[in-house]
This record gives C-alpha cells, structure tokens and sequence, in this order.
C-alpha cells in the first residue's frame, strides 16, 4: 500500500489512515503495530508516525507494552460495557445541550431520510457503510449543536470504539437488530423535532442502552 500524503497535514493524514485500519480490522486486534513497516508504505520517517500513536494510546486504540512494542488494542466485553456506559450518560448530555439549537430544517430533512430509508435494502446488501451513516446522521446532529468540543470528541471517540465491535460481528448480526435500531433513532428524532427535552434524552438512554444488549453476545 501506498499513499501519496500532503506534507502540509502529514501527522493528522497519518492519523486518519491508520484509524481506518484498525476501525476495519486491516490491523487486528492484538496485532503488533510495525512502525517501520508503516513508515515504509506512507514513505514517511517513524517520527510521525510515532505521534499518532501516542494519540491512539489516549483514545484507548493502541496500548504500549514497554519494551514489547505497540498493540491494537483488544476488544473485550468489559472494554465493550465500560465504552458504552461513558457514552450513554455523555452522550444524553450533549443531548441536553443541544436539542433547543438544532435547526428545525435539519431535523426535518432528517426525519424525510429516515421515512425514505430502505431498510431490508440495508440488510439484503450488509453494506456496513449505509448502517453507520444512519448512527452517524443523528448522533453527528446532536453532536454538531452540543457546543462543547470537548464532549464532542470525547462521545465521537467512544462511537468509533463501538462501530470497531459492530463492524467486526456484521456479517453475523440478526436482521432483528436493525429493525430495533431504525424504530429506535426514529423516536429519537420524532422527540427532537417535538423539543421534548425528557422525553427525547429518555429515548437516546434507550437506544443506547439496548444497542448495548443487542452488541454484547456476540462477544461473551
């Protein structure tokens, strides 16, 4: 693999391929991260390379072993349980911040998406890429008007984690699961749209909390 860089953004494009590789699977889990390798195929020097991972060791992607080296870090029931403990009570948060600034042109142009999905499409094709974009239309919405970057980096961190678990056990999930998943984003839209602040964080800590159920036995 090669990839021209733009040396200009070298460390954050760095950062983004390599992401992608372990939120893929293309770095396994446990796997031994070889840095001179990496630096091989981006034709860049360790130094860089060497940043990143320093910053996936924050976000909990990597876990350096002294004298050992650097490793994807594995994925596990309690790494599963922990992640999605912090993001449920974050992301109702960011919830609660955000719902009286969404646009109503946004929410609106959201719910006509959601009305015009074609879910058993969804599941006929498993195209991993039309499921996240249904997580990441809405949790990307709350997030985008939750005015605390912070927070925001901090609930997008824990939603990469999860969607390495999900994209790991796709092609084994049950057509049920994302029935349940649709139902459920589209009443939370249905709450943002109403401005019903409990009501709309209730129905956020559901999803969350029963996407976790849903998540949780293909790992035990």
């Amino acid at each position: 693999m090669r990839k021209k860089l733009n040396r200009i953004n070298l460390t954050e494009e760095i950062y983004q391929i390599i992401k992608e590789q372990i939120l893929n699977h293309e770095l396994a889990p446990g796997t031994k991260i070889n840095i001179d390798k990496l630096s091989r195929e981006l034709e860049v020097s360790n130094i860089p390379i060497r940043e990143v991972l320093s910053r996936f060791s924050t976000e909990g992607l990597v876990k350096v072993v002294p004298f050992k080296g650097v490793f994807v870090t594995k994925m596990t029931i309690r790494d599963l349980d922990e992640i999605f403990e912090l993001r449920t009570h974050l992301e109702v948060l960011a919830l609660e911040k955000s719902i009286l600034l969404i646009p109503d042109d946004e929410l609106n142009k959201l719910e006509e998406q959601f009305k015009s999905m074609n879910v058993k499409e969804i599941k006929k094709e498993l195209n991993l890429e039309s499921v996240m974009k249904m997580n990441e239309d809405i949790h990307g919405l709350i997030l985008k008007y939750c005015g605390n970057e912070t927070l925001k980096r901090s609930v997008t961190g824990y939603i990469e984690r999860i969607q390495r678990y999900i994209s790991f056990i796709y092609e084994d999930i049950e057509e049920s699961y994302y029935d349940l998943e649709y139902q459920e984003h589209y009443n939370i839209i249905d709450k943002l749209i109403n401005k019903n602040v409990d009501e709309a964080k209730e129905a956020l800590r559901y999803h969350l909390v029963n996407s976790h159920k849903r998540t949780r036995p293909y790992f035990v």
